[in-house]
Parts: structure tokens; C-alpha cells; sequence
């Protein structure tokens, strides 16, 4: 009875408490402060802006008056603020071009309750639009909107609304809705993953109470704007971009960076992403070129293939050592049972007199949801302390986010690491919050202390996934970290002395 109200729980937690908790986040993300530069680190000289919402809700950013009559608002993803585009920001101002850098509403240090997919956040970039149509610097027909991840889904979506918007760049544009997706493939996903998914975005509208934007390939045929996609990956986001760009009307260029990751082609290429979205916006806005104006040339969206001038700075990828996220899902749903008896039998032989009396003296159902959740935050964290303190990464190259695909937040390692580190990294989690606590609870007799240690392994099965997926790549192996999919690309063998 025991180890089946285990895995009772354990289902339920799977199909309707995880997406209840994973869209709780995303509508409630972490602020991360402004403290670490400013424009004027770059020598740059902005002031600080302060706009407001049509609900009333503070939004807070920089303004890098414009040189050349033209400006770009730039739109930084879920879960960041304004330093994430600073990179952006310092090759189009460069450039010559105004630069208005927003905290999206309940990030950074603007205001708001929650956060979503909605027609709020959409409001929120057309306020910016107006603020910068009305800037003494900038010209009418010289306004663009660069957006990466829901940055760009909210781009897209203003750009439908306002002619004011005259070119458009997004990076990873997020889906708005489970229609953005291509039809699955799998009976997995068709009869789970699907259901999962969409009940975790209904979730999200839930907790927001706020009117959710329209299927985003609905929109995409109302825009005249030119339009500049770039997708990275070769997953699920480089079908997803390849879609939008289909849907949208010419004039339109798409960029697909196969060997980064969701957010990253930046950092994969920045000589060439920087070069690629200056010349976008010099032949897709009305700016000045001295003291002449130069027009909008669209015959030259993209620019030609630059010649790399090192073909040591590139990593090739081998091969992927990697499972879908389905396989995966389908791997952590069949470790299940053997968890459960794994630690639950030796309990049951051991202790199982007392197992009635720990279950009365247990904490409330509420207490442990919570402690749960925070052990699920503390699981992601330890992935990027292996990240950081084995594979030797710097903090900034581990990313947080959410899979929709595969229903559970995630850590992601953006630069390449060493296969041995990235096993640990993998196994920590599970190491240290599922086996320990578990098997000192089987020793010691502690049922509270068993559960928590069985519920964290059965959260670790993605894990488990993962570290099946890379069981064969060679111990000197250079890995990147899948940006789609349970496993990595293995990038470089290196060779014994």
C-alpha cells in the first residue's frame, strides 16, 4: 500500500502538478536587478527612462539617443532584463542607431504582478513605440523592434498593430500558442506530451487572468514590415522559425545557426550576428548615411556569406549522442517502479512497523508541495554548480529556463564542457537531493526523509535519460549541450598522450 501511494503521488505530480508549478514560474520569474553594467561601460551615453503601461505598470529601461535619426527597441527574453541584449544594444549603437532597452513587465526593474503570453506584454512594446515615435531623434519611417524569445513572440505581435514598427528581427521567437507547433509525430506526443502542454499554458492564463495573444501564424500574414528571422538549434525552434517564416509576406531573410542553442547564436558567432543585424535594419529603416538620408533598400535584406577568417574558432559537431524528449519522458515514466523499490522495499522490510505512526507525524500535504518545489529549483541549481565548478564554465554560460517540450525546467550549458563533467553535472542532482537522503532514510528509518529521497530520483529521470543518451561517448570527448533534445553533440575526441 505504501509503495502504491508512492507512485500514485508520483503520477500525480507528473501529469498535474509539474505543469502546475512549471507555469506558476514562468508567470512569477525571478527578478534578476540591474547591478552588473550600463551602456556607459561601453562608452555609450544613455539616460535612464521610465515609461508607463496602459495598465499603470512601471517599465523600466535605458535610451542611447540615436545618431543617425533611426532607433530600435530591444526586447530580451523570459526570465532576464535588460543586460541580456547589452551586446546588441553596443553593435547597433555603433552602428549609429538610437537603442531603447526595456525590462519586459515583472523583470528586472519594471513593475507588474505576473508575467505571460498576452495582450499586456504586446501593449507594453507598442507604449514603447509610441514613446520612441515621439523622440525628437528619431524619424518616423526609422523605428524597428528587435525581440529575442518571447521578446521576439511580443515583437511580432506589435508589429501586427501598428505600421509605426518598420522592420522586425526576432531571435528564436517563442510560439504563442500549442498551434504555433508542428502536428506531432509521435503517439507519445500526440496522446501526452500535447495534453501536458496545453494544460500547462491553460495554467499560465490561469494564473494571469489575462486575455492570451492569438495563434502567432494567424498574424504573421498581416505584416508589410520587413522581417528578419533567426533560428538556432536543430530541434524543435529551427521547425517552429521555419514555419513563421513561411507564413510571413515578403520582404523577409531567415539566418539558421544549426550548431548553437535557444538565445545563444550570439555568443556562437558574434563578428557575424552583430554584421548581419545592422545590415537588416540599414537596408530596412529610413536613416541618415552623414548628411544625406538613406531609403530603405529591401532587394538586400540578407548580406552575402562572410568568409571565416579561422577555421580553428569553429566547432564541428561529430555527432549527437541524444534522445528525443519523448524517448526521454518515456525512460523517467519507466524508472518510476524501480525507484519505488529501490528504496521503498528496504524501508518496508526494515521499518514497515512504523511506517503508520511517521505517516501521521508527517508535515501537511502543502508543506511538502513546497518543500518539493523548492527541491526542484535547488535540483537545477546543482546542475549548473557542476556546470561552474567541474566543467570550469563561467556562471554566465548556464541558462534556466523551461521545456515545453519536455515538461520540466532545465539548466543549459551553452559553451562546450568536457564529457566527464558534464556526466557529474548530470548525476548531481540526483546524487545528492534523490540517493543520499534516500538511502540515510532507509538506514536511519526516517520515512519522511525515503520519500523525499524516491519523489527526487523520480524528478531526476530526465537525468537518468541523459546520462543513458551519452553512455557511449568516448572519456576524452569535448561536448555541447543539446539545446533541444536529452543528450549532447559531441563536438571533438581529444587524443590520449
Amino acid at each position: 500500500m505504501f509503495l502504491a501511494k508512492i507512485a500514485v503521488f508520483a503520477i500525480i505530480y507528473f501529469i498535474i502538478l509539474r505543469p502546475m508549478q512549471a507555469a506558476f514560474v514562468f508567470t512569477r520569474p525571478p527578478r534578476f536587478r540591474i547591478s552588473l553594467r550600463t551602456p556607459a561601460d561601453a562608452g555609450l551615453h544613455y539616460e535612464d527612462v521610465t515609461l508607463t503601461a496602459r495598465d499603470g505598470v512601471p517599465l523600466a529601461g535605458w535610451y542611447i539617443p540615436s545618431q543617425n535619426g533611426a532607433a530600435i527597441l530591444l526586447l530580451h527574453g523570459h526570465g532576464g532584463n535588460r543586460l541580456a541584449v547589452m551586446a546588441h544594444a553596443e553593435a547597433l549603437a555603433q552602428a549609429g542607431y538610437g537603442i531603447l532597452m526595456l525590462d519586459l513587465r515583472r523583470h528586472g526593474s519594471s513593475g507588474g504582478r505576473a508575467f505571460s503570453r498576452g495582450e499586456l506584454e504586446r501593449d507594453d512594446v507598442l507604449t514603447a513605440v509610441t514613446y520612441l515615435h515621439h523622440r525628437p531623434d528619431i524619424t518616423p519611417g526609422g523605428i524597428g523592434v528587435f525581440g529575442v524569445s518571447v521578446g521576439g513572440l511580443f515583437a511580432l505581435h506589435a508589429a501586427a498593430h501598428t505600421v509605426a514598427i518598420r522592420a522586425i528581427a526576432t531571435d528564436g521567437a517563442s510560439p504563442a500558442t500549442l498551434d504555433d507547433f508542428p502536428a506531432p509525430r509521435r503517439v507519445i506526443d500526440r496522446f501526452l506530451n500535447w495534453p501536458l502542454q496545453r494544460y500547462y499554458m491553460t495554467m499560465i492564463i490561469h494564473f494571469t487572468r489575462q486575455r492570451p495573444l492569438p495563434t502567432t501564424l494567424s498574424i504573421l500574414p498581416k505584416l508589410s514590415q520587413p522581417t528578419l528571422y533567426i533560428s538556432t538549434g536543430q530541434g524543435i525552434e529551427q521547425r517552429i522559425i521555419q514555419r513563421f517564416y513561411e507564413a510571413t509576406p515578403e520582404p523577409k531573410t531567415i539566418w539558421h545557426i544549426p550548431h548553437s542553442s535557444h538565445a545563444s547564436g550570439w555568443l556562437t558567432y558574434p563578428d557575424e550576428y552583430g554584421q548581419r543585424l545592422v545590415h537588416f535594419f540599414d537596408h530596412a529603416l529610413a536613416h541618415k548615411e552623414g548628411d544625406d538620408w538613406a531609403l530603405p533598400d529591401l532587394t538586400t535584406l540578407s548580406p552575402p556569406p562572410p568568409t571565416p577568417e579561422n577555421d580553428d574558432d569553429v566547432n564541428d559537431v561529430a555527432y549527437d549522442a541524444t534522445l528525443s524528449m519523448s524517448t526521454a519522458n518515456t525512460v523517467a515514466l519507466l524508472t518510476m517502479p524501480l525507484i519505488v523499490t529501490l528504496l521503498g522495499a528496504p524501508f518496508w522490510l526494515l521499518w514497515g512497523a512504523t511506517i503508520p505512526a511517521q505517516l501521521a507525524a508527517l508535515p501537511s500535504v502543502w508543506q511538502l508541495l513546497l518543500t518539493f518545489a523548492g527541491a526542484i529549483v535547488l535540483h537545477e541549481l546543482l546542475h549548473a554548480v557542476g556546470f561552474v565548478i567541474v566543467g570550469g564554465v563561467p556562471g554566465t554560460a548556464v541558462k534556466f529556463g523551461f521545456s515545453w517540450k519536455g515538461l520540466a525546467p532545465y539548466a543549459h550549458c551553452r559553451i562546450p564542457i568536457d564529457i566527464r563533467a558534464y556526466r557529474i553535472a548530470t548525476a548531481l542532482p540526483g546524487l545528492l537531493l534523490g540517493l543520499l537522503p534516500g538511502a540515510w532514510g532507509v538506514i536511519n528509518g526516517s520515512l519522511l526523509l525515503t520519500l523525499f529521497g524516491t519523489l527526487m530520483l523520480i524528478a531526476a529521470g530526465g537525468d537518468f535519460a541523459v546520462l543513458l543518451a551519452i553512455r557511449r561517448v568516448p572519456t576524452h570527448s569535448l561536448v555541447q549541450d543539446h539545446p533541444s533534445l536529452a543528450g549532447c553533440q559531441v563536438l571533438d575526441v581529444k587524443r590520449e598522450a
